[in-house]
């Protein structure tokens, strides 16, 4: 562990050097903008521009990623209930991941309005990766627990209530975790769809523009918005779940 860490912040360095260099100079072309110039981009900025289209994509990823995660939950639930339907569900989910974001949100802009088409890109963004997440965590549970609720004439609702959540509670929440970028990023798409305001639209207009630089400083806002949101998720998991962090530190 004490090794990694300076390993990874030596790369991130590298990195950003390399990048700083690159833009600088133009090697790749205008279409590259050194970090130093996206900062400063952001900053001239300032809460002026940012704080008018980086609340509407909050708000809208925030939705969609609730929505997302409580659709794709109820779903892994109902199929530890009703195995019968585990094949459907796994077949809508894979639709799910496996649809072009940019190909459906056309249809969506053309069906709803703005920030509710941006919410339901994001929605569709975490819905097959909290689903397999907490299938899969239902599935690791104690069987010896089971069968003690079978034993005091408890069903399989009651076992999945108290025995299989509990379990399932890591896995859930880590696969909540890895989608919170997901949700960020379909968020945007579905800005991009004629809406006027929100990170994606701003990013559209941008390129419409060549502002290259404001393109650049949108792109890194997001991003940063996208580790925020991770982190957030991060700390929750670890003060719901202290028990899987201990098995962690034995298993490292």
């Amino acid at each position: 562990m004490s090794r990694r860490g300076p390993l990874g912040l030596g790369g991130s360095l590298i990195i950003l050097v390399a990048w700083q260099i690159v833009g600088a100079t133009g090697v790749l072309g205008p279409a590259v903008a050194a970090p130093v110039e996206i900062l400063a981009g952001i900053v001239s900025d300032g809460p002026e521009f940012y704080g008018r289209h980086l609340p509407v994509t909050v708000g809208s990823a925030a939705v969609g990623y609730l929505w997302g995660n409580v659709a794709s939950i109820c779903c892994a639930a109902a199929v530890l209930l009703v195995p019968a339907i585990e094949k459907l569900v796994l077949q809508i989910g894979i639709a799910s991941a496996c649809v072009p974001l940019i190909a459906i949100a056309p249809i969506l802009a053309a069906c709803f309005n703005g920030p509710v088409t941006a919410a339901i890109m994001a929605a569709v963004s975490v819905f097959f990766t909290t689903l397999v997440g907490t299938i899969s965590g239902l599935r690791q549970a104690d069987p010896a627990g089971a069968d003690l609720v079978r034993a005091y004439g408890g069903g399989r609702y009651l076992i999945l209530r108290k025995v299989q959540v509990r379990y399932a509670l890591p896995s859930i929440l880590t696969a909540m975790k890895i989608a919170v970028p997901a949700a960020i990023l379909g968020t945007v798409i579905g800005e991009f769809m004629g809406q006027e305001v929100g990170l994606g639209a701003a990013l559209v207009a941008a390129q419409q523009s060549s502002d290259v630089v404001r393109t650049w400083g949108i792109t890194l806002v997001s991003t940063v918005l996208a580790a925020a949101g991770f982190g957030l998720v991060a700390v929750v998991e670890r003060l719901t779940t202290p028990w899987a962090a201990t098995d962690y530190g034995v298993r490292a």
